[in-house]
């Protein structure tokens, strides 16, 4: 586990960043998928609303290793997580079903997320370093 730092965590909540998510099939097929609803709601922890997320949820129920990509312009990072958990009631479910729901979406679940490492992926001399 690890916490992102503040700078990480503004550019995850910049409105015109772009977040990708990547899962893995069982049978080791990558699968990625737009990430509009990630959040970080602590320094160590991103969530995601499920929402039209049937593949990824499926592979995530299985193996619970992800990858986020976040760019703006030419920085990106690219940030290791793993499922803790699948929430469907409590707090953090209502409030990205709110958020949600706001943009006529439906959310069935919110996975949790722990940060396990973040690599610079910018288009510079410093892709391709670890960050965290």
């Amino acid at each position: 586990m690890v916490d992102l730092t503040e700078n990480i965590v503004r550019f995850i909540r910049h409105p015109s960043t772009n977040k990708v998510m990547a899962t893995v099939s069982p049978e080791g097929v990558p699968h990625m998928i737009v990430c509009g609803s990630l959040m970080v709601t602590e320094p160590d922890t991103i969530i995601v609303g499920e929402v039209y997320m049937h593949r990824a949820a499926a592979n995530l129920a299985k193996n619970p290793n992800a990858e986020f990509l976040v760019w703006k312009g030419k920085d990106a990072y690219s940030i290791k997580a793993v499922a803790k958990a699948r929430l469907d009631t409590g707090p953090i479910f209502e409030r990205m079903y709110e958020l949600l729901d706001r943009m006529n979406m439906t959310t069935v679940a919110v996975w949790v997320f722990e940060a396990q490492e973040v690599w610079d992926e910018s288009a510079s001399d410093t892709a391709g370093e670890r960050v965290i």
